[in-house]
């Protein structure tokens, strides 16, 4: 796949584009996050950790249109960039490194990535995220399907009947507008407030279906069984 469609597929909820992100990156990834931070310890199930966190910031930001694909490979920069910065971020947190390594590691972050500069992590948006899932795991198995088949799939309501087994698509408008209402209840418990908007709901289920994706394929990987690799096209984008 190229990086065009990549991008093309992370901005559609495409599975396929995910598992070669999955598949072709993620030991790149670790790599060069190993690398760049060797004189300290980062643990594996850290760096796991780091690139499901980074494969998230990555789908955010291409659904805001702040990923663009200037070059071959700029995916993949684009995700190492974003998992230094997950890094620092991390190592800052466990006082694992002094003021002066974060200066020098921020420094050179983006040596000669100028097209990346403008990646940051937003932390207060993270921890909205952080408390937005734990929601999320507060709804029903039934409910949590449901979101999933609609705001990561894009099923139509009747397919989705079926496969939830329901009357028909009514039905699930209806299941799904309780489950909506179910989510901003908890919310509202959890932070004495009304205000939730429905996109909030549907990027919290995008990350869940994303995490879902990425441990399945790291599950598989890590039992032994081989993955192939997909299909790779080479051509110039």
């Amino acid at each position: 796949m190229t990086d065009t469609q990549l991008l093309l597929g992370i901005i559609q909820n495409d599975n396929r584009a995910w598992r070669y992100i999955c598949r072709n990156m993620r030991f790149g990834f670790e790599s060069i996050i190993k690398e760049s931070f060797s004189h300290v310890s980062i643990s594996q199930e850290d760096i796991e950790d780091l690139f499901q966190e980074s494969c998230i910031v990555l789908m955010q930001n291409a659904k805001e249109g702040k990923v663009v694909v200037s070059r071959k490979g700029a995916i993949f920069s684009y995700l190492v960039e974003v998992g230094k910065l997950k890094t620092c971020n991390l190592l800052r947190k466990k006082s694992c490194i002094t003021s002066d390594d974060m200066v020098t590691f921020s420094h050179n972050l983006h040596n000669n990535m100028d097209e990346y500069s403008d990646i940051s992590i937003d932390e207060k948006q993270e921890m909205q995220n952080d408390f937005l899932d734990k929601v999320l795991e507060l709804l029903s198995a039934e409910c949590k399907t449901l979101l999933k088949q609609f705001y990561w799939d894009n099923k139509p309501m009747d397919e989705i009947a079926c496969i939830i087994g329901m009357r028909n698509a009514d039905s699930v408008k209806s299941k799904k507008s309780k489950c909506m209402n179910k989510a901003k209840e908890i919310a509202a418990q959890l932070v004495e407030s009304e205000e939730f908007a429905e996109d909030v709901i549907r990027n919290a289920v995008e990350r869940a279906a994303l995490i879902e994706l990425i441990k399945d394929e790291m599950s598989y990987a890590d039992s032994g069984y081989s993955i192939a690799a997909l299909d790779v096209d080479d051509e110039d984008e």
